[in-house]
């Protein structure tokens, strides 16, 4: 069963915890790449979803699994999307469509799903992620500060969904790229140091002017995702 919307997980102070326990145990098994091997990405996800919060860039979010996905996303990128992401279920099963994906695209991929060791930032980069959402509510101690480092590393930018304002300072202080956010709460807003971009998950916290981009899984989604793209552009 493929985990609930990412906006929904959020939405619940205590995330799915049935989606964390099996990303766990799917993580028990997973290959470790070779961190000496990964090139870092070139194509730079702030930039591209960077508009001064004139507009709030919509950034489609993908189903690995979705029949067609390739020939999908290269419609996006051809409709001028600003970047895509891809949620991914199953990393093992995935990770190869992932990348295929990554390869047949020009703008910038993020991979938004549970992930919650080091390992599995470099794994996103290696299979093509310049971005990667991080959940600071998982990440406890300094694991937040290690993962948001090995984004750097990898010249991936760590985006770092939070729930509360002490959420969002110790983004801040693992010098995470963006602060992600499910809801449209003033003490959240007033918590984002300036100039962090701002992630909405979700079309509740996507306020013009307060965020950067959203991640529109209505469009992801959609029976034409390139058409409901154009469509959401031309009613803005």
């Amino acid at each position: 069963m493929r985990a609930p919307p990412i906006a929904a997980m959020l939405e619940d102070v205590h995330l799915d915890e049935a989606a964390v326990r099996r990303r766990q145990q799917q993580n028990l098994t997973a290959p470790r790449p070779d961190t000496r091997g990964v090139a870092p990405s070139i194509r730079s996800f702030p930039q591209a979803i960077d508009r001064q919060r004139q507009s709030v860039e919509h950034v489609p979010v993908l189903l690995p699994t979705r029949p067609g996905l390739v020939e999908i996303a290269r419609a996006l990128d051809e409709a001028e999307v600003a970047a895509l992401a891809v949620s991914l279920e199953d990393a093992g099963a995935e990770l190869p469509l992932f990348s295929t994906v990554a390869r047949a695209v020009s703008v910038p991929i993020l991979r938004c799903d549970l992930l919650l060791e080091e390992f599995q930032v470099y794994e996103s980069r290696a299979a093509g992620a310049d971005a990667v959402l991080l959940h600071a509510k998982l990440l406890g101690g300094a694991q937040l500060d290690r993962l948001c480092g090995a984004a750097r590393a990898t010249h991936m930018a760590a985006c770092v969904a939070c729930e509360t304002a002490e959420d969002v300072a110790r983004a801040a202080a693992a010098r995470a790229t963006l602060i992600a956010l499910a809801r449209a709460e003033e003490a959240l807003f007033a918590a984002v140091p300036p100039r962090i971009l701002v992630l909405a998950i979700g079309p509740t916290a996507a306020v013009r002017g307060r965020v950067d981009a959203v991640l529109d899984e209505s469009i992801g989604s959609a029976a034409d995702p390139a058409a409901a793209f154009r469509a959401t552009l031309a009613g803005e």
